[in-house]
């Protein structure tokens, strides 16, 4: 063998050698790519959709950046089951088989919608009942008293014009019961929380009452448990009303 071809064989064997490498090498990168990094960061490994529904709008962009999810928010609508800010509808579906980059579609929950109790001082009660109707809102407890309007007319309500309450509430109208000369009449009371109480005696021009507390156990503290005098017994301004109500329960 001639000195010349011992340099050629030479530079083939490194070339051999640096080709073998370089195979591999792409070998691995392939393998990685194809099997190994998938299965590490589950780009290509598919998973169920998470339930996001009920949860609150941080927990769930939470929950899709850990999962590399897109998230797409939707108008949000009014729901009287769910607090403004949680999830009210997603797509996909929970449970549906997913991956890593999917966009999810999210509709949140606006509360429930809100109405502003009208004025109705002056309507008859049938008109009241078909304003509150109008609204989407009930009549609630039904009380007379003597006023300024004629028999029948609202004197006020509870809550108040303006008052802002969700979909479907009651209102109670406090109705005229003709001259306030032959006294005032006593609502009933009972079973009413004492603030709703007392608010109902200032409505119907009554005075502040006389309060005892008594142990009352499975009645919640604060509703009124006896009245003095009865529902429906006319007063006078300034005769005395005494309230029952129950004690915090130790």
């Amino acid at each position: 063998m001639s000195g010349a071809e011992r340099p050629l064989q030479r530079a083939l064997r490194i070339a051999r050698v640096v080709g073998a490498m370089l195979a591999i090498t792409l070998l691995g990168v392939w393998v990685a790519n194809r099997w190994l990094l998938p299965r590490q960061v589950g780009v290509d490994e598919a998973f169920p959709m998470p339930v996001l529904e009920g949860s609150s709008k941080e927990e769930v962009y939470s929950l899709c950046a850990r999962k590399g999810l897109v998230l797409s928010e939707r108008p949000p609508e009014f729901d009287a089951s769910l607090p403004a800010g949680y999830l009210l509808r997603q797509h996909p579906a929970a449970g549906t088989q997913i991956k890593a980059g999917r966009r999810v579609t999210a509709v949140f929950s606006a509360g429930p919608r809100m109405v502003a109790v009208p004025d109705l001082r002056g309507q008859s009660e049938r008109q009241a009942r078909l304003s509150l109707e109008d609204l989407g809102l009930l009549p609630g407890d039904i009380l007379r008293s003597p006023g300024d309007q004629p028999a029948g007319g609202i004197l006020s309500t509870r809550p108040g014009p303006g008052a802002r309450v969700t979909l479907g509430a009651r209102v109670d109208l406090l109705l005229s019961d003709g001259d306030g000369s032959r006294g005032f009449l006593m609502p009933d009371l009972t079973r009413k929380p004492l603030d709703t109480a007392l608010a109902l005696l200032a409505d119907a021009g009554l005075g502040k009452p006389q309060i005892r507390y008594r142990s009352a156990p499975g009645r919640g503290a604060g509703s009124i448990l006896a009245q003095t005098p009865a529902a429906g017994t006319r007063l006078e301004k300034g005769d005395a009303i005494e309230l029952v109500v129950a004690s915090r329960s130790d």
